[in-house]
């Protein structure tokens, strides 16, 4: 049960459920959806995401996704993040065939470029290659320091969220 994230593609959840392909309108999206509303607790809702005219929130085990529009009014990114309120074993979230959430980053960046692909060193929690966005929770502090020291080392971490985007032209517009 993985949700892999397809570059310049989309999203495919896991089976039986749909891939969700960048360019769908919200009544395409909501329609591959429909079939599947048994395997999603709380179903597919409406949610609020600053500058989409549209956003579809579902849930799976350990994590919640978020659909969100682009400009032209179609599926332009997609969102999943962590739910450290769920007690089921979340759903891995692949890109490339690596495990984006829950590794520590020194590991994670390490297989991302094993794979190739000229993936930057993480800045302040965050980590952006292409149209790929990792970060971690804001305040999202693991192990706690004695007050008024300072950590010898920085701590490791894992991503909470991770994002992808479809690629956009020149002109900015969304293919």
């Amino acid at each position: 049960m993985t949700i892999d994230l397809l570059p310049g593609r989309g999203v495919r959840l896991p089976a039986p459920l749909p891939e969700l392909r960048f360019g769908l309108t919200e009544a395409e999206v909501r329609a591959l959806l429909a079939p599947h509303g048994g395997l999603l607790p709380g179903g597919v809702r409406d949610t609020f995401v600053c500058g989409c005219r549209w956003a579809l929130f579902l849930e799976l085990p350990g994590v919640g996704v978020t659909l969100c529009a682009d400009e032209r009014d179609r599926l332009g990114s997609v969102v999943v993040g962590r739910n450290p309120g769920d007690d089921r074993p979340a759903c891995p979230v692949g890109y490339h065939g690596i495990d984006l959430l829950g590794w520590p980053v020194h590991e994670l960046v390490e297989a991302l470029r094993a794979e190739g692909l000229p993936v930057p060193d993480p800045v302040s929690g965050s980590l952006r290659h292409d149209t790929l966005h990792l970060h971690r929770a804001p305040g999202a502090r693991r192990r706690p320091t004695a007050p008024g020291r300072k950590p010898r080392h920085p701590e490791p971490f894992t991503f909470d969220y991770a994002s992808l985007s479809a690629p956009t032209t020149a002109a900015g517009a969304t293919e």
